[in-house]
């Protein structure tokens, strides 16, 4: 009997003891909120995603559009394909800038201690070099705060560091960095790049491109060149507005294929012929933000939580004076191009986020060989002669020429979808004051 009761005692207080843990347990839970949070805002994300969420890195939409290898005027060199880029930019990642210094030029830029061989990245667009250096390359430096660059050139120093210089559009100013890491894994990843490099020629083009820091650069002899023919897959219209309007929308009207969506705090237009789709906020506090310090990151963050980076999408142009960015859709590393702009997203932002959105609902279904003779364009001095040589022309205004994609649309009316598809064919193209232009054989823009 006395066993028994002993036996008694000791599960009795086995159970007041997990009684009172788990008392305690409860008294001290308190549930992961964020988590859920985040899980939810995961969910919400996705189904007012019109492609794949967060499927492109800032390092691979905002870069040059051409690598360049010069060494003693003798430059090779690439177009930017994402692989490309990646490896050109691994040893100046993460790194420390130990000195910076401001250069300006009233006249022709000249750099007395550039060597005699270096890499020139190119971009098509004026970039906040703080918003390059800490968004992109995640290095944290003190440099102008409004200083902007649209060449980036990596160097050696004198004590075999990695030394950069980043370049004004108009080729007056120049802020070189030096960094903590030596350039031997640079040098590396010139001798992997260089089976992949073509011959490129140097022009001149007016007073400021006369030094080899400053001058435009272009493939010599573009040959081997291959078109590709894409087949499209149609966004929803209804996904768009659930991405862009805060609230339930109303259709206003319809009329030959063309649709107004509205709500209190939007406006949206949409053709489905062409199939372009255009937003404008409505709200009379906001206005378009021009500082690019906070716009090429704003719509990089927005476009891309909601998938809008659905085709290799780049940022290609930014206006200063409107706050507007373009994003240009690439294929194989070079810029496509197309009349009706199918191929761009066209993005303004504001204090209370986006602004504009303008864009074509269509993203690639597949992309292959189109099975045409590969062509050869016309050779880079026959360009710049002819250009030089045209009365309707003031050369002085060309401040980029490079090779990109025309997009030609061709419906076809034998699938019973109608899918719309595209050709796109290897070009000539011309910056000239300020626009891209296709460059035509008889020496003109057309």
């Amino acid at each position: 009997m006395r066993s028994k009761e002993h036996i008694k005692t000791v599960i009795l207080a086995l159970l007041v003891l997990m009684s009172l843990v788990l008392t305690y347990m409860t008294w001290k839970f308190t549930p992961d909120l964020q988590t859920v949070e985040k899980q939810d805002n995961s969910k919400e994300s996705s189904s007012q995603a019109i492609g794949k969420v967060n499927s492109a890195r800032m390092n691979e939409v905002v870069t040059p559009y051409q690598i360049i290898h010069s060494k003693k005027d003798h430059p090779e060199g690439m177009a930017a394909k994402r692989k490309n880029v990646k490896r050109v930019l691994a040893p100046i990642e993460n790194q420390r800038v130990t000195h910076s210094d401001r250069m300006h030029s009233e006249h022709n830029l000249i750099i007395p201690d550039l060597s005699s061989e270096f890499l020139v990245l190119d971009f098509t667009y004026d970039m906040p070099l703080a918003t390059y250096l800490g968004d992109v390359l995640n290095i944290s430096a003190k440099v102008p705060t409004h200083f902007k660059f649209n060449r980036l050139i990596i160097d050696e120093s004198q004590d075999k560091k990695i030394q950069l210089y980043a370049i004004s559009k108009n080729r007056h100013d120049v802020v070189r960095m030096t960094l903590s890491s030596k350039t031997s894994k640079v040098n590396q990843t010139v001798k992997s790049l260089h089976k992949d490099m073509e011959p490129y020629v140097e022009m001149i083009t007016n007073k400021d491109t006369i030094d080899s820091a400053t001058h435009i650069f272009a493939p010599k002899s573009p040959k081997n060149l291959k078109s590709y023919r894409t087949i499209y897959n149609h966004i929803n219209v209804d996904k768009m507005n659930n991405v862009l309007f805060n609230d339930s929308v109303v259709v206003r009207s319809a009329k030959n294929g063309a649709t107004t969506y509205n709500n209190n705090t939007g406006v949206a237009n949409y053709d489905n012929k062409t199939e372009k789709y255009k937003y404008n906020n409505l709200s009379e506090d906001k206005a378009t933000s021009k500082n690019m310090h906070e716009t090429i990151p704003g719509t990089f963050d927005y476009i891309n939580e909601h998938g809008g980076f659905t085709d290799d999408f780049r940022l290609f142009h930014s206006d200063n004076k409107t706050g507007q960015l373009t994003y240009q859709m690439f294929l194989n590393g070079r810029p496509t191009f197309n009349r009706d702009n199918l191929n761009s997203i066209n993005v303004s932002w504001s204090d209370g986020g986006i602004y504009s959105y303008e864009c074509a609902l269509l993203k690639s279904n597949v992309t292959i060989d189109s099975g045409e003779k590969q062509s050869k364009l016309p050779g880079a001095e026959k360009v710049r002669a002819s250009l030089a040589n045209n009365p309707d022309i003031n050369f002085e205004k060309v401040s980029n020429i490079t090779i990109g994609y025309k997009r030609v649309d061709q419906p076809d009316k034998d699938d019973i979808e109608v899918q719309r598809n595209s050709e796109f064919t290897p070009q000539w193209y011309i910056e000239y004051d300020g626009k891209w232009y296709a460059y035509d054989n008889d020496g003109g823009l057309e």
